[in-house]
């Protein structure tokens, strides 16, 4: 291994180390809007229309955070669930849950700081939110819809025990579609990777997206 790999790893555990979850707050919606905004323009470039990264996004995204945390207090009555992934001030993360009508949990959004990408938050921040859904609802799946051409967050979700269950396109309300594919984890293994989840990180995390 290089010396400049084996500062990379050393940087990047230690960044990992200084990272703490917490349950996100409506003071958080105009962060959580600008990274969800900067993780689309770097995940989607050449899927999404630059226009639309570059365009408007970031104003939707503040504006449906902004609806969506107006009334969240920490679980409040567990139909959702917010977790935040912080480096002292700084939000470097983030996902959120919500219950649906089906009663099947929805990993609605999982993003993590460009920069702070396979440093392990995406996977601290995946155990978190699986072991707050065994608590709260235990014996549900957990499914989420993923673009089709999004091969890194793909193979993520799969190195996680994801399988796909369901393909369809989406129609964007700007006017374009993309193929999309669903993943669900099972009761069991939502319940598997619940007890993974703890405020210090596995050894081994690097290697999570």
């Amino acid at each position: 291994m290089t010396l400049l790999a084996i500062t990379g790893s050393i940087s990047a555990y230690a960044n990992l180390y200084a990272m703490h979850i917490r349950f996100g707050t409506h003071d958080d919606a105009k962060r959580i809007a600008e990274l969800h905004t900067r993780s689309w323009q770097t995940a989607y470039s050449g899927i999404m229309p630059a226009g639309y990264l570059n365009g408007s996004l970031l104003d939707e995204r503040k504006a449906a955070w902004n609806t969506r945390l107006a009334a969240v207090t920490p679980e409040s009555d567990h139909a959702s669930c917010l977790l935040v992934a912080a480096e002292g001030t700084a939000l470097v993360g983030f996902v959120y849950l919500t219950l649906e009508s089906d009663g099947r949990l929805l990993l609605d959004n999982l993003h993590v700081e460009p920069g702070h990408k396979r440093s392990g938050i995406g996977r601290q921040l995946v155990h978190r939110a699986f072991s707050w859904a065994a608590t709260h609802h235990p014996g549900r799946v957990v499914y989420l819809e993923v673009l089709r051409d999004n091969v890194p967050a793909i193979a993520f979700y799969e190195r996680l025990g994801g399988r796909p269950t369901k393909e369809f396109v989406e129609r964007f309300t700007m006017g374009f579609e993309l193929p999309v594919i669903e993943y669900t984890w099972t009761q069991d293994l939502v319940g598997t990777l619940a007890l993974l989840a703890s405020e210090t990180p596995p050894a081994g995390a690097s290697a999570a997206g």
